[in-house]
């Protein structure tokens, strides 16, 4: 049993350190696209950009249900984006609260005879409405069939080229089109798709009031915690991913996607558990086996804020269906494992996603198993484990600390106070923080081996007044 333990110990303690030098490399990388895109977006100017005619439209899709809570400040932000022209289609996806009738309210809808084309097959829609107060503003009413299926029947609306699909809990900055669209109309040829960086509150309206600069970060060590680690993923990750040719996730609170693109390969899937990472895994399957040129990036600008769980149980909820997507997409796409022909995605970025996500929760079981075994067969040894500790701690503020200042050199979004307490806190996030994503990740990975692909949506936060 003890030789058994040691090599156990041993596993874990391999895969600690090539995940850990792993992320390192990634950072490194994401350090030097991060200045790419900083001065870039400091010479770019978008007042030019704002007012051009050659700028291309977009339908920005925002799929609803029972979003009475969050639907008000989402569509306001939307309807002030500075852009030329777009429109906004909100899906009111068979809400069981009052979602179409704050918006029928708010916005003086009417019912609208338009053309529809009939591209994907979607759940019957009850009713068009199009706001008297604002022209781009239409809002379809369809019966319940998932969020997959209310983005598809955005896109059987939508007018043009490009289409952003967005989450209905997100408020957005008034630059955030502009920001995802300036590569794309660069060439709208190769750049297919793209994601930007999101931050995340308890009430993002009102989080988003402020200025950059003084905008504040949650009081709420769970919220600034869910911060950090929205940090890590975009500045240490998807920067890195994307400077690499295989950016896997753009996510679903703002995506933006070439419309032809969306209809060749099939649009949104109902088949997972979550549409955003399994689309992006798709697409780049499709155009790598055909030996197509594109690219799907991944920008480090702020476009806007999203809620995020204001519980622990909510968190759990939310990172459990996080990972049973994760382990679907993963699983499904298994074809692009380790082969040539899917270069970067298939050599570096789905193996990726392998060791770091889908096979994580299996050595965080061994690691939690061999501590108690270890006390039982009399061979632990507490200085040792206190020095991992620390030094599993001590990485872990490392890379944040850099995700911080990647954040803090591109944007200068927060008070310099609230970037401090993130640096305190990051030393306990192994405490404080993971037990929970631990526990996220072995419910989500138990329910994907049972075939669970539910939503189970959780009761969103308590919102002030919208301002």
């Amino acid at each position: 049993m003890t030789e058994a333990l040691g090599i156990v110990v041993l596993v874990c303690l391999g895969y600690l350190l090539l995940t850990n030098l792993v992320y390192v490399v990634l950072v490194a990388i994401a350090a030097i696209e991060n200045g790419v895109r900083r001065h870039e977006t400091s010479s770019e100017d978008y007042r030019v950009l704002a007012s051009s005619r050659f700028t291309i439209p977009v339908s920005v899709i925002v799929a609803a249900y029972d979003e009475e809570s969050a639907i008000e400040s989402t569509v306001r932000s939307l309807l002030a984006l500075d852009y030329p022209e777009y429109e906004v289609i909100v899906i009111n996806d068979g809400s069981n609260d009052a979602t179409l009738a704050r918006l029928r309210n708010l916005f003086e809808l009417e019912p609208n005879e338009m053309f529809v084309r009939r591209i994907f097959e979607t759940e019957e829609v009850r009713a068009i409405y199009r706001s008297t107060e604002h022209p781009n503003l239409v809002v379809v009413d369809k019966e319940n069939g998932g969020k997959a299926d209310a983005l598809n029947a955005g896109l059987n609306v939508a007018r043009f080229r490009y289409v952003c699909g967005v989450d209905a809990d997100t408020v957005f900055d008034r630059d955030a089109l502009l920001k995802g669209m300036r590569l794309v109309i660069q060439d709208p040829a190769r750049v297919i798709g793209v994601t930007s960086h999101l931050t995340i509150a308890r009430d993002p309206e009102h989080a988003m009031a402020a200025p950059p600069g003084k905008r504040p970060i949650d009081g709420s060590p769970l919220l600034a915690y869910q911060h950090l680690d929205y940090l890590r993923a975009f500045f240490n990750n998807r920067l890195a991913w994307s400077k690499l040719g295989f950016m896997l996730c753009s996510v679903g609170a703002f995506q933006i996607w070439r419309r032809d693109v969306l209809e060749e390969v099939g649009g949104y899937s109902r088949e997972f558990t979550c549409e955003d990472i399994e689309l992006t895994f798709r697409v780049h399957e499709r155009f790598l086996r055909e030996g197509r040129d594109y690219e799907i990036l991944c920008l480090p600008d702020n476009v806007g804020t999203t809620e995020g769980p204001d519980t622990a149980g909510k968190l759990v909820a939310q990172r459990e269906r996080w990972q049973r997507v994760i382990d679907e997409t993963v699983w499904h796409y298994r074809g692009m494992w380790f082969r040539p022909r899917y270069k970067s995605v298939g050599l570096v970025g789905a193996p990726f996603y392998l060791l770091t996500e889908v096979l994580a929760p299996a050595f965080e079981v061994l690691a939690l198993v061999s501590l108690p075994l270890s006390l039982v067969l009399g061979v632990f040894d507490l200085t040792v484990f206190g020095v991992m500790l620390l030094a599993i701690a001590f990485t872990n503020a490392a890379l944040t600390a850099c995700a911080i200042l990647l954040d803090d050199l591109q944007s200068r979004t927060y008070r310099k106070r609230d970037l401090a307490r993130l640096l305190l806190l990051a030393p306990f996030d192994l405490v404080l923080y993971r037990p929970l994503i631990v526990w996220a990740r072995l419910k989500g990975s138990w329910r994907f081996l049972h075939g669970d692909k539910a939503w189970h949506k959780f009761e969103r936060n308590a919102r002030e007044a919208p301002a």
